[in-house]
């Protein structure tokens, strides 16, 4: 029975020891997403040139390609994309060009 006893208080000792270091360890990734979520940006375009189902697709991987693109959301009924960004990276110009150049003319809307 003691060696089960030593075993469970062993096991305990090591979880407990092993707490502060995980949140030391996660504290900076957490800082990190943080910055990089508040130096972000999202715009709207209109790409009003979407008439296919594979169009969407060639608009995303367009404007996916772009450096300092996070993350595009392509509406196909909306004929809009949302587009999140570094703006310390890229412009929503440069975005805007990227979709021309894949054959789908962009404009950023009001607001954006």
């Amino acid at each position: 029975m003691k060696p089960k006893f030593f075993v469970a208080a062993g096991m305990l000792a090591l979880g407990v020891s092993g707490l502060p270091l995980v949140s030391t360890v996660a504290s900076p990734i957490l800082v990190s997403a943080a910055q990089a979520a508040s130096s972000e940006h999202a715009a709207t375009f209109d790409v009003p040139g979407m008439i296919c189902a594979l169009c969407p697709v060639t608009v995303r991987k367009a404007m996916e390609s772009v450096e300092g693109v996070r993350q595009v959301e392509v509406d196909f009924d909306a004929r809009t994309a949302t587009v999140v960004f570094n703006p310390s990276v890229t412009t929503v110009e440069a975005i805007a060009a990227a979709s021309a150049n894949a054959g789908y003319p962009a404009t950023v809307q009001q607001g954006s």
